[in-house]
């Protein structure tokens, strides 16, 4: 008997009560009785909201992959000297726990997995049938392959994630024969079905490819109510599709492939399918979105591609204890005495930008929207504490600014976490270009990207175009977990950064403090001991 919301693949991945309560409190929906779109429409909206979690793709994974790399630093001692899941990947010891970040990044994204696995089958099984049906939301048969692509789009997007943060990268073995995702392909309910094996890596990103090209084909172009049940709203479109395919082949350095899917995202030249945002609006209209906007997924397009759509009151992030918020965001400006010693503060924010940050990003501090609008550097010992001193913080401001008593959206709750934005697609395109000797379509795009901040047009390509571009990408993506998976793209070591600046460099002592290489042990997961005992078959990654 197969259920919909799977207790077991909970209880063999999470080993956390709370979770298990929740899910068991829960009327459990046996997937043989599902007979209508409207409940096929229900197991995906189940799908988007285990990814949605503040510790799946609304959190954790937006925490992890700036942890783990060189754009962050330790702002709260007790960060450190009361280690928790996250100081623990700051200071490269995570690998010694097994219930952390990558244990609750794994169930729930197991979860949205499960889930998109059960819409796959029943599609194929060809149970829900709607004969007769003159209503085209309702009709199985205008339905089919718009469930089916976004079923494939969820488990793209799960494999993928959990290959970035669990499998060593790609490249690391000539083949890419290396052990990859630990995701299953069929629904999971009861523990014999816990016996899979590993996937390569090779053989994980071909499947996360082929259920991308399929979901691009399937998708729609956009939600329309006339054909489309409301709750297709806000989740994802052929162009939420293309650009997770942009970033798996951006993540294998396919330079060719990568810029053929940018092209067909963002559309030629400058005149892109989904517009910039203007630079002073990236705070309010970019990044404290909240709901479904008039441009979630619908024909009048802006910046973002795909996000995850709070919905108040239910979405977990909304809380002041969620990990994106405790991590990033100042809630309370600190006192003169706080101030006087930066490097013993106790309260605040886990995370600040790094010293590394600011000699990486080199922003123009006079004209740089996103210096101005997208970062707190109000904190500082005295108002004459000079920009790039250690004792002038920096807090990045996209996921909220300084809270109240009263919180909202302004202060970073009940805001929708924004996934994809054609900015990033944009400096990938500029990248890929650029390394092909396109050298004047790679100077539009990096142009465009520069204009929008408040930079002046490059009338021509400067001497080291590819570096331009990267730095660029350091200024535009910040804290938003893409920097320690561009690093292992490129085979480049991650620099210790400003660990080696904590009270006798305790903050890297585990690596020598020296440069971490790009296929390092310390910078990937292990699998948790729990799935290991529940799957025979798994393995272990070193």
């Amino acid at each position: 008997m197969k259920y919909i919301l799977s207790l077991f693949v909970l209880l063999a991945l999470a080993g956390c009560e709370k979770y298990l309560d929740e899910v068991s409190s829960k009327q459990l929906i046996q997937a043989q009785n599902v007979r209508t779109v409207q409940e096929l429409d229900i197991l995906m909206t189940g799908a988007y909201a285990g990814i949605a979690r503040n510790v799946a793709f609304g959190g954790n994974a937006l925490i992890i992959g700036e942890t783990f790399a060189d754009l962050v630093t330790v702002n709260n001692t007790n960060y450190r000297t009361s280690p928790g899941r996250s100081s623990r990947v700051y200071t490269w010891t995570h690998r010694e726990e097994d219930y952390g970040f990558q244990a609750e990044f794994l169930q729930w994204s197991t979860f949205g997995l499960n889930n998109a696995n059960n819409v796959l089958e029943i599609l194929r099984s060809g149970q829900v049938q709607t004969p007769n049906e003159i209503n085209p939301r309702l009709d199985i048969t205008q339905q089919r392959n718009r469930l089916e692509g976004e079923a494939r789009f969820i488990r793209a997007m799960c494999v993928f994630e959990q290959m970035r943060l669990i499998a060593y990268p790609w490249g690391y073995t000539p083949d890419n024969s290396h052990p990859g995702p630990i995701a299953s392909y069929r629904s999971l309910s009861e523990f014999g079905d816990l016996s899979f094996p590993r996937l390569s890596v090779k053989a994980g990103y071909d499947s996360v490819l082929t259920d991308l090209r399929l979901a691009e084909r399937l998708l729609p172009d956009s939600y329309d109510p006339a054909r489309h049940l409301p709750d297709y709203q806000p989740r994802a479109n052929k162009h939420a599709a293309q650009a997770l395919l942009a970033r798996v082949y951006f993540q294998q350095d396919n330079v060719d492939s990568c810029l053929a899917v940018c092209n067909r995202l963002l559309g030629s030249g400058t005149n892109y399918r989904f517009p910039l945002i203007a630079g002073n609006q990236m705070l309010t209209s970019l990044f404290q979105r909240t709901g479904i906007t008039p441009t979630t997924n619908a024909a009048s397009r802006d910046e973002v591609i795909f996000e995850l759509v709070n919905v108040a009151g239910r979405n977990v992030q909304t809380t002041n204890s969620a990990p994106i918020r405790t991590h990033y965001v100042l809630q309370s400006p600190y006192t003169t005495a706080q101030l006087a010693n930066v490097n013993t503060l106790t309260s605040g924010p886990n995370l600040r930008l790094s010293q590394r940050f600011k000699t990486l990003a080199s922003f123009d501090r006079t004209r740089d929207l996103r210096y101005r609008t997208l970062i707190d550097t109000s904190q500082a010992s005295t108002p004459a504490t000079l920009w790039n001193s250690p004792s002038r913080l920096w807090f990045p401001r996209k996921w909220g600014v300084q809270g109240t008593t009263n919180l909202g959206a302004a202060q970073g709750v009940n805001t929708n976490v924004v996934l994809y934005r054609s900015a990033e697609f944009i400096l990938m395109r500029a990248e890929m270009n650029a390394r092909k000797g396109n050298t004047a379509a790679a100077l539009a795009d990096l142009n465009a990207i520069r204009v929008r901040a408040g930079l002046p047009a490059l009338a021509t390509a400067p001497t080291d175009l590819l570096a331009d571009i990267r730095t660029e990408m350091v200024r535009e993506l910040f804290a938003e977990g893409q920097r320690i998976h561009d690093l292992k793209r490129r085979k480049e070591s991650v620099d210790p950064a400003d660990r080696t600046l904590s009270p006798g460099s305790v903050d890297c002592t585990v690596a020598g403090c020296q440069p971490v290489p790009w296929n390092s042990r310390f910078t990937v997961f292990v699998v948790p001991q729990t799935v290991l005992d529940r799957n025979p078959l798994m393995v272990q990654n070193d």
